[in-house]
């Protein structure tokens, strides 16, 4: 498989030398503050969190754990109840609209 971003003369480019070359001085001129091309794995993560992905997609995307999402990026997920809550109603008004009925219609349980 070809590599996606080769150097200009091919293989592989040396970080150092693409970081000094090219990432510090687009860094200088879109004349925001300087940060490590790393930190771009943390802009997405916050990004992706914020659209609404799942913290197990995320993981999987980004090849660690859930846990380790939550530790890095719990702060940032939304509470967990209103979440869920949030995501079946919208589930419910997709799938199924006719099925909505109120608590007053459902028959009621008794225990024997």
């Amino acid at each position: 498989m070809p590599l996606l971003f080769p150097a200009a003369r091919g293989g592989y480019i040396e970080g150092e030398k693409w970081r000094r070359d090219h990432w510090a001085p687009a860094i200088r001129a879109s004349g925001i503050e300087h940060r490590r091309v790393y930190d771009l794995r943390h802009t997405f993560a916050s990004f992706a969190i914020a659209a609404g992905m799942s913290p197990f997609y995320l993981a999987r995307i980004m090849g660690t754990s859930v846990a380790q999402i939550d530790a890095t990026y719990g702060h940032l997920l939304p509470d967990s109840k209103d979440y869920l809550r949030g995501l079946l109603d919208a589930y419910d008004d997709r799938a199924a609209p006719e099925r909505k009925r109120s608590a007053a219609d459902l028959p009621s349980l008794s225990v024997a």
